[in-house]
């Protein structure tokens, strides 16, 4: 009796601990962080006859309704402390969001309302990806597109125009896609659709901008790019992610939350911090004289945690052995039994 008392606790034990380390293995996360530099739009949207069309300008106040599309190149993704960007390879993004409201010179912004894939679609050529996913997949909410594409093509080239985008302020010129939408959208979302993230009905989401210095889009424009003329807090939820799930994450502490779906608990699954910059530089600025279209640039900051999706082979070789301690330790007992 004694005996079996002992091998019943050996396999409780076996199974207690096998289950403890499947369970922390399934709940934990691999960190995913990214930075960029950033080139920005205000676009004002008509439509005529059923046809949208986007204009892009430099004068007057940023104003209700305006869509704010910003084109991005990330100069670090790293995956659990690791780079994430294959060699040869960049990763790009598109984002359009659109003025929902402004209170003296803090904007709140939420999904374009014509949706995401309506912004996307100015990109014509070998851009296999500028349509990512069905409408209600990158109409829906969506607002940011990411993706993993090339370096080493060459504009006007038609067999591979994918070139390494470069939008660093200090660069000159300050960029490579000639500071228009539609090239800068088309570079922007060459490629592999990488992740795609937006609003989804959580009620922790927010994209939120501060401008001190006001709304006047030619003072930004013509504004030093060293200055720093916003912050803007960003909480998305995610759509899709390239090889994995992403999990939520606590807005305040940054660590993840596990999966308690899309409630008011202070979780989301992307948090960004974005600063706008002037756009000296820019064509169109009084520093580059001429017609322009981009009127500033910007930076964003970004974390979310990806899943791990099963426990590792050892911890499955442990759990398989406390379910084989408890499955001997029954047999015991029935042949004492007997």
């Amino acid at each position: 009796m004694k005996f079996g008392k002992c091998k019943k606790a050996i396999s409780a034990i076996g199974l207690a601990v096998g289950l403890a380390l499947g369970a922390g293995a399934a709940q934990s996360a691999t960190l995913i962080s990214f930075q960029d530099d950033d080139v920005d739009f205000v676009v004002r949207a008509t439509t005529t006859g059923g046809v949208t069309t986007f204009t892009p300008v430099q004068s007057g106040n940023i104003s209700l309704g305006d869509i704010i599309v910003t084109v991005e190149t990330f100069n670090t993704l790293t995956v659990g402390g690791v780079n994430g960007i294959p060699a040869g390879q960049q990763l790009t993004g598109v984002g359009a969001v659109q003025v929902n409201a402004i209170a003296g010179n803090v904007l709140t912004l939420g999904a374009y309302t014509g949706g995401l894939n309506s912004i996307l679609a100015l990109g014509t050529g070998n851009n296999p990806d500028a349509n990512v996913g069905a409408p209600g997949n990158a109409g829906g909410g969506a607002v940011v597109a990411l993706f993993l594409n090339g370096t080493s093509g060459t504009i006007g080239n038609p067999a591979n125009d994918d070139i390494n985008l470069n939008l660093d302020s200090s660069s000159a010129p300050a960029t490579n896609c000639g500071a228009t939408l539609s090239g800068c959208i088309y570079q922007g979302s060459v490629g592999t659709l990488y992740q795609l993230d937006g609003f989804r009905g959580d009620p922790d989401e927010s994209w939120v901008a501060n401008i001190p210095q006001g709304l006047s889009i030619p003072n930004i424009l013509n504004n030093s790019a060293a200055n720093t003329l916003s912050s803007t807090n960003v909480e998305l939820s995610n759509f899709f992610q390239l090889g994995g799930t992403i999990e939520f994450i606590n807005v305040l502490t940054g660590q993840p939350c596990g999966n308690p779906g899309y409630i008011a608990d202070g979780c989301v699954q992307v948090k960004l911090t974005s600063s706008l910059q002037g756009g000296q530089g820019l064509p169109g600025s009084t520093s580059n004289p001429g017609v322009g279209e981009a009127f500033a640039h910007s930076d964003i900051d970004g974390q979310k945690w990806m899943a791990t999706p099963a426990p590792e082979p050892g911890t499955l070789a442990l759990l398989g052995l406390g379910l084989a301690g408890l499955g001997f330790g029954t047999s015991r007992r029935k042949k004492v039994a007997a």
